[in-house]
């Protein structure tokens, strides 16, 4: 039973990521487009994260 928990959230938490991911690729080659998964501190994070890779 402790498996199939765990197996169960893994297929989860794996299915979130690669949503996640795949929403971030569109965005990339449509950047007009909104993401439909909208995380503002994630945004910033990245946005940061961008600018000191650059320097």
């Amino acid at each position: 039973m402790t498996a199939l928990f765990f197996a169960a959230t893994a297929y989860l938490v794996f299915a979130l990521i690669l949503v996640y991911a795949i929403d971030h690729l569109v965005a990339l080659f449509f950047p007009g487009a909104r993401s439909a998964l909208h995380f503002p501190t994630l945004e910033k994070m990245m946005a940061v994260s961008r600018k000191y890779s650059r320097k």
